[in-house]
């Protein structure tokens, strides 16, 4: 990532264009069925999508389908359960937290902002694996945020 950083655009972009204010409640008014669900962590802010009927989560990046920081991960997408991006996650304590919120809902199928989707009984113990072992498995030795997080002082 940071190689690539060179060709990142060098300043803010607006997108209000495009922001909706969530209502509290958790409704999604053109998601009928849906509800977001604070996940923050990865970053401030950070939501799940979520739908009871079919246990189907659209997780975001609170947790991540490939191994993201491995070039050959990504271009091979083979599937495999991971916390979020290590190069990029502001709070891992709460990270944590979310992760294990995520796992109690017991989803079906998930779709990440990195990898592939999963489902099934597989991804269940996999995701509550992440969330028992969160601080061990996901947490970096070292890294811009690790030093700040409550979890690693």
């Amino acid at each position: 990532m940071s190689a690539l950083s060179r060709f990142f655009p060098r300043g803010p972009i607006d997108v209000s264009r495009w922001l909706v204010e969530l209502p509290a409640d958790g409704r999604i008014s053109v998601m009928p069925g849906w509800r977001w669900i604070p996940t923050p962590g990865h970053t401030p802010g950070h939501i799940s999508v979520w739908r009871e009927a079919d246990r189907m989560l659209i997780a975001g990046d609170a947790f991540i389908t490939t191994a993201q920081e491995s070039a050959y991960a990504v271009l091979t997408q083979r599937p495999e359960l991971h916390g979020p991006p290590k190069y990029y996650t502001t709070d891992w304590k709460t990270a944590g937290a979310s992760v294990a919120w995520l796992a109690s809902l017991e989803p079906e199928t998930v779709i990440t902002g990195h990898g592939p989707p999963l489902n099934g009984q597989a991804l269940r113990t996999a995701l509550h694996h992440l969330a028992d072992r969160f601080e061990v498995v996901a947490i970096p030795p070292q890294g811009r945020y690790v030093n700040k997080s409550p979890s690693r002082k």
